[in-house]
């Protein structure tokens, strides 16, 4: 539990991007690999505020050091298309650059806004996975907005392999 409330602090006080509070944790670059998305459409309740059936991407991605190849954060990602410039979904689709370094350099300003889950225990199956995604420090469901938009609701799992990285309580 310390780990935990550690690396909560630790997010609550970073400004900018997980992305960029992972390199600067962990001293390397993160790429996105294990990355898939496919087109899904919403629901008739929705967080995004988008009707029923408005198309969506569902994407995946593990968040990896660029030289460890180590997993450190498991992310699933409900974006709306509509909402983003092509430049952006471009850049989803073929790099391996996370959601917050394509963010950042496309000069999207965002917010975040804490939503409910995921729910305890409950893990994503990831199959490509080599990492435990059982085992992780904090689970978090956000919403991301940009000038009062929402944009994308995203579900991370930070993983056990950044305990390492933590200072001790």
């Amino acid at each position: 539990m310390a780990n935990l409330s550690t690396l909560e602090s630790a997010l609550s006080r970073a400004g900018g991007t997980v992305t960029a509070f992972l390199e600067h944790l962990v001293g390397e670059p993160i790429d996105a690999r294990e990355r898939s998305q496919r087109p899904t459409r919403a629901e008739a309740s929705n967080s995004l505020r988008v009707a029923e059936g408005h198309p969506l991407i569902f994407r995946t991605a593990a968040l990896r050091g660029r030289t460890s190849g180590r997993a450190y954060v498991y992310a699933e990602t409900v974006l709306v298309p509509s909402r983003v410039p092509a430049t952006v979904r471009e850049r989803l689709e073929s790099s391996v650059d996370p959601i917050g370094r394509i963010l950042e350099e496309e000069e999207i300003v965002i917010t975040r806004i804490s939503l409910p889950g995921p729910e305890p225990r409950v893990t994503p199956v990831t199959p490509e996975m080599d990492a435990d995604i059982a085992d992780h420090l904090l689970a978090r469901t956000y919403r991301v907005d940009a000038d009062g938009s929402p944009l994308m609701v995203i579900t991370e799992w930070f993983l056990a392999s950044l305990r390492a990285y933590l200072p001790s309580p």
